[in-house]
């Protein structure tokens, strides 16, 4: 499978940076996502800082949070469900 990679990169004159290449290893952080042999799973350390972080008490904050949360949402069940709700205080004239 590797050789296939690297005969592919070869073809399509493609670099890697070995500062940024790791092989021979069974799982991986990639883009806030731990890659295994079995999948995907979210990093905790990005659930846990979601978690621990204080509610909402701007518009622009409740963006934010609503954005981060996207970013997992395939993860989430329901997260459309519960995104709905909030949406209505980013519009202007909304009363935080």
């Amino acid at each position: 499978m590797l050789a296939k990679v690297f005969e592919r990169c070869r073809r399509y004159n493609l670099k890697m940076n070995p500062k940024k290449c790791t092989f021979g290893i069974s799982a991986g952080k990639f883009l806030g996502f731990v890659v295994h042999q079995r999948g995907i799973n979210v990093d905790t350390s990005k659930t846990q800082m979601i978690a621990a972080s204080p509610p909402p008490s701007s518009p622009k904050e409740l963006k934010s949070l609503l954005g981060k949360l996207s970013y997992f949402r395939r993860f989430i069940p329901g997260l459309a469900a519960c995104s709905k709700i909030c949406t209505p205080l980013l519009k202007k004239r909304a009363k935080f």
